[in-house]
């Protein structure tokens, strides 16, 4: 593959206008919509080289998004021809250059038979392409939808793939996980290379997690792994949880920086002792998403002390949808505090933590001189009322001095009466979010009396075990890993 000039760097073609159908005009007007972006880009790389140079090996294009249009085949075969075949004399095919394809939610509204032709008709534009990532999203990909995209998808110079939202089955699962793991020609196989996966909102199944995790076992320099909402159940998800575990602990995918998780279920101790171990091993690790993964206060306890073991520097942690009560947001703000300023987006909506959780975690915040890192806060439907606002307000300090990055803050789905709300919005102002569904005829802490004699109750009982995670000793906690499981 050529190269280009330093300062004549490969431009990015996408499909102008609003989402909608494409038909052949259309197709014939996209074409000559790209045809003058590439020969304005064309005469600088003469101006720049030179009248007479040869321009043979100059890219001009390395991108190219398709998604939001349903073409029709027509208009299919008119794009792949102008991809593949050179678009001028003495210049490649376009799609020799092309290392970034988005071709995402292209067949929507199409006939099955159809759809398929124009995913085999694009796939195919590219088989004398060097793909890097291939983003084949919310198409309507069965068994059969596979075999159209296999130029793609079988591409051994590939390094990062998304497959969302395409419906995949426990069998098309396996047809993927056969063409990853592929090694007949000993040169490695496409998994072994990978560095992004995402698998988001297919119906894969507890079969598709056994799947995915064959596509695991080979994997080795994972960077960003998306496997969530594939109605992996709890077995399913113990079964990804302890490839996860076992990559790590082989050495395996340490780079790993974003991980996704959302919508599994991970409710028993074997689920939680192998997530526990695996995010113990993630030291690279900035963006967590283990949003409604039924991990209750134990499970929350056992992520955030695995999360301190790591010693990360975290950036985002959603932990939405969890059940977690004040007991829970006690270990979160043990995290949040070990973080040292570091987490930038924290999600906790649709748990139970009340005024008390709440207070707990705005309390964590006041963590140094300089103030938080944090951006965005989210605690929607937490039944919290004054007592939480009135922390939050305090922590954010006069003017919000002491959360000073802070864009966005969200309490929505609780239960604050007018004066609170007042306060809320006088404090927030513009970083406050809508308040549409704010309960403002009682307050959530109305019912907090018998609560607080729980809580005192608890704290009695559990003793050093509610101690915060960064008054446990580092060796400690690592024979705690080895056993699986927290004192």
């Amino acid at each position: 593959m050529g190269t280009t000039p330093e300062h004549l760097s490969p431009i990015k073609l996408a499909t102008p206008g609003e989402r909608g159908f494409v038909d052949s005009a259309k197709a014939k007007e996209i074409i000559q919509h790209w045809k003058e972006q590439l020969a304005d880009h064309l005469q600088k790389a003469k101006h720049f080289l030179g009248a007479d140079a040869d321009l043979s090996t100059v890219i001009l294009c390395d991108r190219i998004s398709l998604t939001d249009k349903s073409y029709d085949a027509e208009a299919a075969s008119l794009i792949a021809e102008f991809l593949s075949t050179p678009w001028q004399d003495g210049l490649p095919p376009l799609a020799n250059g092309i290392v970034e394809a988005d071709l995402s939610d292209i067949i929507a509204g199409r006939m099955t038979e159809e759809g398929l032709q124009v995913l085999e008709t694009i796939c195919d534009a590219f088989r004398a392409a060097q793909l890097v990532e291939a983003d084949l999203s919310d198409n309507a990909i069965g068994q059969q939808g596979i075999g159209a995209c296999k130029s793609v998808i079988g591409k051994k110079s590939l390094e990062r793939l998304s497959l969302c939202n395409n419906g995949l089955s426990e069998a098309t699962m396996a047809q993927v996980a056969d063409i990853l793991t592929n090694d007949e020609d000993g040169s490695g196989s496409i998994a072994s290379r990978l560095t992004k996966i995402h698998f988001y909102n297919n119906m894969s199944g507890e079969g598709g997690c056994s799947e995915f995790v064959r596509i695991l076992e080979q994997s080795k320099c994972l960077v960003d792994i998306r496997f969530s909402s594939t109605r992996a159940r709890r077995e399913g998800s113990t079964i990804v949880a302890s490839a996860l575990d076992a990559a790590l602990a082989d050495g395996r995918n340490v780079n790993l920086e974003r991980l996704d998780l959302c919508d599994n279920i991970f409710k028993d101790a074997a689920s939680h002792d192998a997530l526990f171990r695996a995010l113990g091993a993630t030291k690279c690790l900035k963006y967590l998403d283990l949003r409604e993964c039924d991990l209750e206060d134990d499970g929350v306890k056992k992520v955030c002390h695995a999360l301190f073991e790591s010693d990360s520097a975290l950036e985002h942690l959603d932990l939405s949808g969890n059940c977690i009560t004040r007991k829970g947001a006690k270990h979160i703000a043990d995290f949040i505090r070990d973080c040292q300023g570091r987490l930038k987006v924290l999600r906790l909506e649709d748990n139970e933590m009340t005024s008390l959780g709440v207070q707990h975690i705005a309390k964590a915040f006041h963590v140094s001189e300089d103030g938080s890192a944090i951006e965005e806060i989210k605690l929607n439907c937490n039944m919290c009322g004054a007592i939480g606002a009135r922390a939050l307000i305090d922590a954010f300090g006069p003017g919000g001095k002491d959360l000073p990055n802070l864009k966005k803050i969200l309490l929505d789905g609780n239960s604050f009466d007018e004066s609170v709300l007042s306060e809320l919005k006088e404090a927030f102002q513009d970083t406050l979010g809508e308040m549409e569904d704010n309960d403002d005829e009682g307050d959530a802490d109305d019912d907090l009396s018998s609560d607080e004699e729980d809580e005192d109750e608890d704290e009695d009982d559990d003793g050093s075990d509610d101690a915060p995670a960064a008054e446990v000793d580092a060796d400690e906690l690592a024979a705690m890993m080895e056993k699986s499981s927290i004192v």
